[in-house]
């Protein structure tokens, strides 16, 4: 068997036995992978740090070494995210990423924006759409989160008591938020599992 068909079945311990303490490059991204698996940030962050070396414009490194470093408490792992959009500003995903980060430290009102936009490159991403909602009722915004809540379970088949017609979808298309606050404008996805990962892995 592989050691990309050992990863798939989720036997990551095995996967690292196989590659040894010193992958080859080419299978170091799975090795850095395997490693976030089973929690072992530390080890997963230098896989990153060789790769951004390696491949110093490859957003999709910074934004998993982001997620080592929000692991392991570091204050600047919001950079690496920054840094991941920067090189991909279209990537849906890296903004939900960076909008759960900022979330989880305290800012979310840059967490709605980022949500914001992400759903802006991506509508139907039921999820982000979700997650927008429960940082949107954080901020007081409850009658909005609760449409976000509506809009969602629409998308992954959940049906409500009061599921709206589908072409009140378009309101809430992201629009500017309220003036009161402290709102900015902001910046292609992998794919909708991508994050389930993610949220799942900084959720441990």
């Amino acid at each position: 068997m592989s050691v990309q068909e050992l990863y798939d079945n989720g036997q990551y311990d095995q996967v690292l036995a196989t590659l040894g303490a010193h992958p080859p490059l080419e299978h170091l991204p799975l090795a850095a992978f395997a490693y976030q698996k089973t929690k072992q940030w530390e080890e997963a962050m230098n896989c990153w740090n060789t790769l951004i070396a390696s491949e110093p414009n490859k957003a999709e490194y910074y934004n998993e070494r982001g997620v080592c470093k929000f692991n392991l408490r570091f204050k600047h792992a919001i950079q690496d995210f920054d840094k991941a959009i920067s090189l991909e500003p279209t990537n849906a995903y890296y903004y939900s990423c960076r909008a759960y980060i900022r979330d989880k430290t305290g800012n979310t009102e840059g967490s709605v924006d980022d949500y914001t936009k992400a759903l802006e490159l991506d509508p139907e991403d039921a999820i982000t759409l979700n997650n927008l909602g429960l940082a949107e009722q954080k901020l007081g915004f409850t009658a909005r989160a609760r449409e976000r809540f509506k809009y969602s379970d629409d998308l992954l088949g959940v049906k409500t008591i009061d599921s709206r017609d589908p072409d009140e979808y378009q309101k809430l298309k992201p629009t500017p938020p309220p003036k009161t606050t402290l709102w900015i404008e902001f910046k292609k996805m992998f794919t909708k599992e991508g994050f389930r990962d993610f949220w799942r892995e900084l959720r441990g």
